[in-house]
């Protein structure tokens, strides 16, 4: 006698082939019934022979679609009746939206071969894609994920396109973004007059001569523009780095393939495998000397950012390349000044660059929601998430939160926001720094953005506790209900939120910046946390900022107010360091005062401000260029220690109050001149990291019953967190740090969504 089921199913399951996969299941077990998407997820009603519905039960939590992830599913029994056939019902849309939105995919290889097939309806055909690939975030504008609800409303199928469409059997059926080059976008060049000169095949060919003659172009990719140029062409990478006010921060590039990409960086297997997945990220690599890679590409750091063609056109701008007799190497950056949100329209295009710009490669598919690229590297054993981005982001994770809806506001920098509603919360792309109101309009449009998607109103925001920060300032204005939450207090609750803890943790959360409860700047925190909140057990000692903001761009004038913790001018004098040579002595005293006085010299506890000391000392940094150049720095010189095998001892205790001490190694520094030469250098770098590191250790062997919680961007050091790993014993003890979400301040968002779905429980 057949039985008859309704399936209900939450998660990734819109956007991602799940309804012709349930349609095939279904056609292969002899099912009859239904399925359809709506604002929850996917409904299906089946019904046939019991042994047929589990084994059909079966394979969707065992085989699902490769971009699906399944988070619930809840079957219920309903009387049999009178059905003929399975049949995929148009989408429903409700009230109460708990569908996750997928993150955009780079092209899957069976899109690959259309595009090469001169068979192919999708032969060389720039925006080809199916259910396994293409964009999703980015074009999206309502849920559910119906072509209606995304920016290719606009395009017309032709009957070739909506035949596949409709076909369940086709891996194109309700790819959304589906399209040929009879009824879809058009790829467009333009030169600097913003006159269209070519369109198609013929605008990437062009495109491509002009890269090869070292012109710069801004290309348009799935979630913005990026500016473009021969990595190998060391005038174009000059003239790009003027264009963007770039001056050290490495680029990333674009390899044609793995092959290629292998000329120019080294890695491990896991890094490779990131490197061709289907969230394609930049993955920052270890660099190999290439006498052809021009050293502007990526002056600083031992590293180098490397992703691989992830759209069709990028595909294509390779083999026109190649076709003309170039294998390049792309620098691909995002097209934006420094400090500006990312460009996604040729009009932003020319309001950022005029007509500094050789040529502009635009399309007519508009992006809804603008996406960086993501960025990972290998730390502590794992591929970690820096940047989180396209193919990665919104990250939704399913809950059993039953309060109200929550917004996380995140940071000042590298901003995020994070919903969170019954039964799932989100994290949002990389947004920016909302130094600029540039930015600032780009972070509400995000906020609006995302509330519109869900439908939904925030009872409570939960922002932090800096008063000066933007996001601060924008809810005590408009909103009435809001919570505030200390900085390294949201950075371990980040990775709680991760990993899914709410008991007790010892956190360390190590950054550059963050407002204290004591009104001064930490940066250097161990604290025992929970859901509810936390204690500050431990943390840097403290020394001055001497002339606040600017103190983060000059490592000497950190290093003058370490040293006037511990000596008097005269005997700093004495010292005859380098960092101070160019000091006049009116500067000398001005500072000295602005230290004494306290004026604009607030008191840190910052570890990444140690990084600048550090390296202003070792003559590594005298300007700091961008943020994190000073740990990148020291990490080249302490690995080069490392394989040398220089080991300097440095002792960085902590003392009867819990006040990790920088004095001893600081001093130790100093008598030994370890500026001096190479080897000195090299060997306190590394000193420096096996310092923290030990000091890790140490702290975590005090409070051995709880989980460790690593946080916070000195965290982003890869040879501390290799180093940390190796030597971590314990067996009981956990240790937890970011994988998915970031441990920079792209994170804190979702630490403070954590805390404010703890709040009231």
């Amino acid at each position: 006698m057949d039985e008859r089921r309704l399936f209900l199913i939450s998660g990734i399951v819109q956007g991602v082939g799940f309804r012709p996969f349930i349609y095939q299941l279904a056609v292969k077990y002899d099912l009859s019934g239904w399925v359809s998407n709506d604002s929850g997820g996917v409904q299906i009603d089946v019904q046939g022979a019991p042994d047929n519905i589990e084994l059909f039960s079966k394979q969707i939590v065992c085989n699902p679609p490769a971009l699906a992830r399944i988070d619930s599913l809840n079957s219920s029994s309903l009387p049999p009746v009178e059905q003929d056939g399975f049949h995929i019902h148009h989408s429903q849309r409700e009230k109460d939206i708990s569908v996750f939105i997928t993150p955009d995919q780079s092209v899957c290889q069976a899109c690959l071969d259309d595009l090469r097939n001169p068979q192919s309806r999708y032969y060389q055909y720039p925006f080809t894609n199916c259910t396994n690939c293409g964009p999703r975030y980015s074009i999206i504008e309502q849920l559910p994920y119906d072509r209606c609800n995304t920016s290719m409303k606009q395009f017309d199928m032709c009957p070739e396109c909506r035949q596949v469409y409709q076909n369940p059997l086709d891996r194109r059926y309700h790819a959304q973004p589906v399209s040929c080059s009879r009824c879809g976008p058009v790829v467009s060049l333009l030169d600097k007059s913003k006159k269209d000169i070519l369109s198609g095949q013929d605008a990437i060919a062009h495109a491509a001569q002009l890269l090869s003659r070292g012109k710069i172009l801004a290309i348009k990719g799935i979630g913005g523009f990026h500016l473009v140029c021969d990595a190998l062409c060391q005038s174009a990478v000059l003239q790009l780095r003027k264009l963007k006010q770039r001056r050290l921060k490495p680029f990333a590039v674009m390899a044609e393939n793995t092959l290629a990409a292998e000329a120019y960086v080294t890695g491990e297997s896991a890094e490779w495998a990131a490197l061709s997945s289907s969230a394609a990220p930049i993955v920052l690599m270890k660099r190999k000397a290439n006498r052809h890679l021009v050293p502007e590409v990526a002056p600083v750091g031992p590293y180098l950012g490397v992703m691989l063609p992830y759209t069709p056109l990028h595909v294509l701008l390779f083999d026109a390349l190649k076709s003309i007799g170039e294998t390049h190497l792309l620098v691909m950056t995002s097209a934006n000044r420094s400090g500006l949100p990312l460009a996604v329209c040729r009009d932003e295009i020319y309001q950022q660059f005029g007509q500094s710009l050789d040529a502009i490669l635009d399309h007519n598919r508009p992006i809804v929601h603008p996406c960086d690229d993501s960025l990972v590297h290998f730390a502590g054993g794992k591929v970690r998430v820096l940047r989180m981005a396209r193919g990665y982001a919104p990250f939704s994770i399913k809950t059993n939160y039953s309060g109200q809806t929550l917004l996380g506001m995140g940071a000042q920098q590298k901003a995020t926001i994070a919903l969170a509603t019954p039964g799932q919360w989100f994290l949002s792309p990389h947004i920016g720094d909302t130094d600029n109101l540039d930015t600032q309009i780009r972070y509400q449009q995000a906020t609006d953005d995302f509330l519109s998607l869900y439908q939904c109103q925030p009872s409570l925001y939960v922002h932090d506790k800096h008063p000066g920060y933007f996001t601060s300032q924008l809810i005590q204005k408009e909103v009435s209900s809001h919570a505030a939450v200390q900085h390294h207090y949201a950075h371990v609750l980040s990775v709680m939120a991760e990993h899914h803890l709410n008991q007790t943790v010892i956190g360390f959360a190590f950054d550059g910046t963050g407002w204290g409860n004591d009104e001064t700047v930490w940066g250097g925190e161990v604290i025992l946390a929970d859901t509810k909140g936390f204690k500050r057990c431990g943390h840097l000692r403290p020394f001055r900022l001497i002339g606040g903001e600017k103190a983060i761009r000059e490592p000497a004038r950190l290093l003058f107010a370490m040293l006037l913790e511990c000596y008097s001018p005269e005997e700093i004098k004495a010292m005859s360091l380098p960092a101070f040579e160019s000091w006049s002595e009116v500067y000398f005293q001005n500072l000295y005062q602005l230290w004494a006085s306290g004026r604009h010299s607030p008191y840190c506890t910052s570890v990444g401000r140690l990084f600048d000391v550090w390296a202003g000392l070792l003559l590594l940094t005298e300007q700091v260029n961008f943020e994190g150049e000073s740990g990148l720095r020291i990490e080249e010189s302490a690995t080069r220690a490392l394989e040398e095998q220089m080991f300097l001892a440095l002792d960085f205790p902590w003392t009867d109050a819990q006040v990790l001490d920088w004095q001893p190694a600081l001093v130790a520094c100093i008598e030994q001149r370890c500026w001096e030469k190479n080897a000195g250098v090299n060997g306190a770098c590394l000193a420096l990291i096996r310092g923290i590191v030990s000091a890790i250790l140490q702290m975590a062997d005090r409070y051995a019953s709880y989980p460790i919680v690593l946080c916070g961007g000195v965290f982003q050091n890869r040879l501390l967190m290799d180093l940390l790993w190796q030597q971590w014993q314990s067996g009981e003890q956990l240790l937890y740090s970011g994988e998915t979400i970031p441990v920079n301040d792209g994170g804190i968002a979702a630490g403070q969504v954590w805390y404010g779905m703890h709040l009231h429980t």
